[in-house]
């Protein structure tokens, strides 16, 4: 059979992913909601370590707990943070409770705000629109969704929160990584198989995607049901004001025979290239090799909404100016 690689739109400084913004004045976060910088450039060092040779599951599981969760939340909110691990080599993660649930609601949120200029027929990067690939971002019924991109100063406690945690996976600053991607599925919409990283993003300044860290914005019915039989515990979904699940929407891995059903603050991590950073005779500016092995997609929805967030990181700075806490 015919295999159908397609690409998320890295074209250049015309797309939207690769677009610089002005920052504001900088955030500032409070005690209580970041590490001190020394700590998150430790973590970010360690995780270039880390990933650096094959690892085993419960390796990943310790380092990744370590990582993201940093023992910063009470005993009685862990029971829906924990790490489960789809393969080992290559690495194909789900970190659960990455992301607060009110976060995912704000990153929702932050795509409906009115335009900066609301004469304009135009959307603005913050506002959805239809989803486009390749270099010359034509619209594919490969994929069907609708793409916002957000900027710094739409959400910045919840996007540089993101960004640290990402950091701490992967082991590359905030710099490197691209504006956050949102993207909302209706029924029927979906995106087809399909690699992150391609042989040709190479060509550009910042190198092509390393890794992928995309964070479920919303619950699947599947996963809450799954919460109710693990838990006993239900955290709201909101759209709107309204409660909110979907059906279908999982994310398949064909190479591992995993369909994964979306739950609201979990994030998959994986690397799309067969280089790490750290690992023997890596260099930022080295060819970087396409790992098949990472296809995936994201299924038709059957009812309701379906959004995602991704953080793509690059071996080089890719020029948006994200930021992590400061």
């Amino acid at each position: 059979k015919s295999l159908i690689i397609v690409i998320l739109g890295i074209a250049g400084t015309s797309v939207d992913s690769f677009s610089t913004v002005t920052v504001p004045t900088p955030f500032k976060a409070t005690a209580t909601t970041t590490l001190s910088v020394s700590a998150q450039t430790d973590i970010v060092n360690e995780a270039t370590t880390f990933w650096a040779k094959p690892r085993n599951e419960q390796e990943i599981i310790d380092f990744v707990s370590d990582a993201v969760f940093n023992n910063e939340n009470e005993a009685a909110n862990n029971n829906h943070q924990w790490v489960e691990v789809i393969s080992a080599e290559p690495p194909l993660l789900i970190v659960h409770g990455f992301l607060e649930r009110d976060y995912c609601d704000q990153i929702i949120d932050a795509t409906r705000g009115p335009s900066s200029d609301s004469s304009s027929t135009t959307p603005a990067k913050h506002e959805l629109k239809r989803s486009t690939m390749g270099a010359e971002q034509d619209k594919s019924d490969h994929r069907t969704s609708s793409t916002a991109w957000l900027h710094d100063d739409k959400c910045p406690l919840v996007l540089r929160t993101f960004a640290t945690r990402t950091a701490a996976l992967s082991g590359l600053p905030p710099m490197n990584m691209e504006n956050l991607q949102v993207v909302r599925y209706h029924p029927g919409e979906e995106f087809q198989l399909h690699t992150d990283h391609l042989d040709s993003f190479n060509e550009f300044d910042c190198g092509g995607r390393l890794c992928t860290c995309l964070v479920y914005l919303n619950d699947s019915e599947e996963s809450v049901e799954a919460s109710e039989t693990e838990a006993g515990i239900v955290g709201e979904n909101r759209i709107d004001g309204e409660e909110t699940t979907f059906t279908g929407g999982e994310t398949t891995f064909p190479e591992f025979d995993v369909a994964i059903p979306p739950r609201k603050g979990s994030a998959l991590f994986f690397w799309n290239t067969l280089e790490k950073p750290g690992s023997e005779n890596y260099d930022k500016n080295m060819f970087l090799n396409v790992d098949r092995k990472l296809r995936h997609a994201g299924s038709p929805v059957l009812s309701g909404e379906k959004w995602v967030a991704n953080r793509w990181v690059h071996p080089r700075s890719f020029g948006a100016n994200v930021r992590g806490l400061d």
